[in-house]
C-alpha cells in the first residue's frame, strides 16, 4: 500500500494544533517557584526593592511556592507581607558577627522612632521566611532608635522562621500579638535589642529549636549598649501557650533571659532542654504559669549585671509550678534564686556557684512564699545556702553537697524538713616564707578596704579562682573602684612585695593587660601594670621596697585601667641583708 505524504498546509495545521494545546497546557500549570530578580529587585542597597519583593510572591498565588531571594542587599523601604502558603527563601549560610551585608539581605528602614507600626515583615498562615538576614543600617549602638517588630505573624497556625539572622532588630519576633498556633522557629540567630521572641495565644504545641542571640552586632561599655539592655532588654517573653517546646535556646547580653506571664488567656506551661542565658540581670522570670508547670531540664544560668542579679526570680503572682533539673548557675550573682507565690519550685540535681557576690552573707536561696523542693543539689560555695521569709509555706532541703558548714534559716517558722546533708570543710591558709606578712581579699577591714563596686568570686570544691577563698574583682572604670591592702608590719626594714592575681572569673578576654598596682613605702610610691590576662596563680614579684613599722604602708588595686581587675592577695617577705 502507498503511503500518500502529508502536504505542508496539512503540517503546519498539526504543528499549531500541537504548540496550542501544549500551551494551554503550560498555561493551566501554576508557578511554584518565583525569583524576585525576574519582578525587578536589584539587590543594590539603593533601589527600593519592596515592590518587586511583593509581585513575586503574589506570583505563586492561592495555591502558594517559593519566591528565591539571591544573594544581595535589598533595600525595602516599607514592609512586606509573606501570603498564606508562601516561602520567601534567600541564600543561608551559617551566621557571623560580621555576616550582615552578606547572603541575602534585607535594609530594614521604615517606622525609625516608633516601635508601634506593622511589622517589617509578616508571615502567613502556612507561610516560611527561610535564610533570610535583616539588618537595620540606620540602629545606633550609642543612642537606640526605636522601631516596629521585625518580624510578625498575619494569624493563623505553622508560622515558621528557620535558618534566619536578624541582626539588629529593637523588637524580634512577634508570635504574640495574633494567634500563633503550631510555630516553628529554627535556627533563629540575632541581636534583638529590646525584645527577642514574644509568644501568646498558641493553643497547640509550639516549637523553637537552635536559637542564638548574642552581640552579632555590638556589646561594650563604650557606647551604653551593655548597660542599656541590662536594663531594658529581654530575649524572649512567653504568655499562653501551651505544650511549648524549647531546645537549645541561648543568649546572652539581656536583662532577662526567659520571662513568663500572664496573658489575657493565662501563662505558658512547656517544656525548656539544653537552654542557656549568660551574662543576664536575671536568667529566668516568673510572673505566673500554669499548673502543669515549666519544666527546665540540663539548663545553664549567669546572672552578673545590672541590680540585683539573681538566676532565678518567681514574682509573687506566681501559682504554678516550675521545676529545674540538672541544671547550673554561676556569674558572681547577688542570689541563686528569690521565690515568692503560692506555688511550687524545685532543684533537683543543680550545680549552684558563685552566689553573694558582695559578700554579704545573702543566702543562695530565698523563698518568701509558696513551696521549693531542693534535693541532690551540690552548693560549691560556701556562703547560706537557704532562708524562709515572709509569707514561705513549706521547703524540703534534703541530701545536698555543701562548700560549707549547714546555713539554713526560718524566720517565716514554715514547714521544714531537712536531712543527709554534707559538707566539705574549708582549707586553711597556704603556708608562705618564714615572717611574711600575708593578706588576703577575705580579711577584714582592717587589712583590706573597697572602695566603689567590688564582685565576689568564690572558690567551688573543685576549682580555684582566687588565692585562699576566692578573689574580689571589678568592672573596667576610672579608678572610682579601689582595693587597698594594709599590711601591719612588726619591724621597719626591707620587703620583698607580691601580688596574688588567681584565673581570670570572667574567662580571660574581658580583664586588663595593664592593671595597675600602685605600692605606698617609706620608699615613695611606685606603680607596677600586671597583665591579668595571662594565666596567674602564682604570687607575681612587685619589687623591693622599704617599709616603717605599724600600717604605714599599702597596696593598692584600682579600676583605671584597660579592662576588668581583680584583686585577690599581698604578700611582704623580709629581705635580708
Amino acid at each position: 500500500m502507498r503511503i500518500r505524504p502529508i502536504s505542508p498546509i496539512c503540517l503546519i495545521v498539526v504543528l499549531l494544533s500541537v504548540l496550542l494545546i501544549c500551551s494551554s497546557l503550560y498555561a493551566e500549570v501554576p508557578l511554584s517557584q518565583v525569583n524576585v530578580r525576574d519582578y525587578g529587585a536589584k539587590g543594590d542597597g539603593v533601589t527600593d526593592d519592596t515592590d518587586a519583593f511583593t509581585k513575586a510572591m503574589a506570583a505563586l498565588g492561592e495555591q502558594g511556592g517559593t519566591a528565591t531571594v539571591p544573594t544581595g542587599n535589598y533595600l525595602i523601604k516599607t514592609h512586606i507581607k509573606i501570603p498564606n502558603s508562601v516561602t520567601l527563601e534567600g541564600v543561608w549560610s551559617i551566621p557571623t558577627a560580621f555576616s550582615q551585608m552578606k547572603g541575602s539581605t534585607l535594609l530594614a528602614v521604615e517606622g525609625a522612632g516608633a516601635e508601634t507600626g506593622t511589622p517589617f515583615i509578616t508571615i502567613g498562615m502556612n507561610a516560611t521566611l527561610k535564610g533570610i538576614t535583616v539588618f537595620y543600617p540606620n540602629q545606633k549602638p550609642e543612642k537606640i532608635i526605636p522601631y516596629p517588630w521585625c518580624i510578625g505573624n498575619a494569624g493563623g497556625d505553622n508560622s515558621s522562621i528557620i535558618d534566619c539572622l536578624i541582626v539588629n532588630p529593637y523588637k524580634g519576633v512577634d508570635f504574640a500579638t495574633n494567634a500563633s498556633g503550631r510555630h516553628y522557629i529554627r535556627n533563629l540567630y540575632g541581636q534583638p535589642l529590646l525584645k527577642g521572641i514574644a509568644l501568646d495565644k498558641c493553643y497547640d504545641v509550639g516549637r523553637i529549636e537552635n536559637v542564638h542571640f548574642w552581640p552579632f552586632w555590638k556589646w561594650d561599655e563604650e557606647s551604653g549598649i551593655r548597660d542599656w539592655m541590662w536594663k531594658n532588654s529581654e530575649a524572649i517573653i512567653l504568655a499562653r501557650t501551651d505544650w511549648e517546646y524549647v531546645f537549645n535556646f541561648f543568649c546572652f547580653g539581656y536583662g532577662t533571659g526567659f520571662k513568663f506571664i500572664a496573658g489575657k488567656d493565662g501563662p505558658c506551661n512547656g517544656n525548656f532542654l539544653g537552654c542557656g542565658v549568660d551574662a543576664s540581670n536575671i536568667a529566668v522570670l516568673v510572673e505566673d504559669c500554669q499548673q502543669p508547670g515549666l519544666l527546665f531540664t540540663n539548663g545553664e544560668f549567669v546572672a552578673f549585671g545590672g541590680d540585683k542579679p539573681a538566676e532565678v526570680v518567681i514574682k509573687n503572682t506566681n501559682k504554678g509550678v516550675v521545676q529545674f533539673n540538672n541544671c547550673a548557675y554561676w556569674g558572681s550573682s547577688d542570689q541563686i534564686a528569690r521565690i515568692d507565690g503560692t506555688g511550687t519550685v524545685s532543684f533537683t540535681g543543680c550545680n549552684l556557684n558563685h552566689w553573694d557576690r558582695q559578700n554579704k552573707k545573702i543566702p543562695a536561696i530565698e523563698l518568701y512564699g509558696g513551696n521549693l523542693l531542693v534535693n541532690g543539689c551540690n552548693f560549691a560555695s560556701a556562703g547560706p545556702q537557704l532562708s524562709l521569709r515572709g509569707k514561705a509555706s513549706s521547703a524540703v532541703f534534703l541530701g545536698n553537697h555543701l562548700g560549707g558548714p549547714v546555713a539554713v534559716t526560718n524566720p517565716a517558722k514554715a514547714q521544714l524538713q531537712m536531712g543527709f546533708n554534707t559538707f566539705q570543710a574549708p582549707p586553711g591558709k597556704p603556708k608562705e616564707e618564714a615572717g611574711a606578712i600575708v593578706l588576703d581579699d577575705a580579711d577584714g577591714p582592717s587589712a583590706v578596704q573597697y572602695v566603689g563596686e567590688w564582685l565576689v568570686a568564690q572558690n567551688s570544691a573543685s576549682v580555684d579562682i582566687g588565692y585562699f577563698q576566692g578573689t574580689h574583682w571589678a568592672w573596667k572604670g576610672n579608678g572610682d573602684a579601689k582595693a587597698v591592702f594594709t599590711p601591719n608590719v612588726p619591724k621597719a626594714g626591707t620587703y620583698r612585695v607580691y601580688a596574688f592575681f588567681g584565673p581570670d572569673p570572667d574567662g580571660g578576654y574581658a580583664h586588663a593587660r595593664k592593671a595597675p598596682v600602685i605600692i605606698r613605702s617609706a620608699s615613695g610610691t611606685a606603680t607596677k601594670y600586671v597583665d591579668l590576662r595571662l594565666p596567674k596563680g602564682t604570687w607575681i614579684d612587685l619589687g623591693v621596697y622599704k617599709f616603717a613599722a605599724g600600717r604605714k604602708g599599702s597596696v593598692t588595686m584600682t579600676n583605671n585601667a584597660d579592662g576588668n581587675v581583680l584583686a585577690d592577695g599581698v604578700k611582704l617577705v623580709p629581705v635580708k641583708k
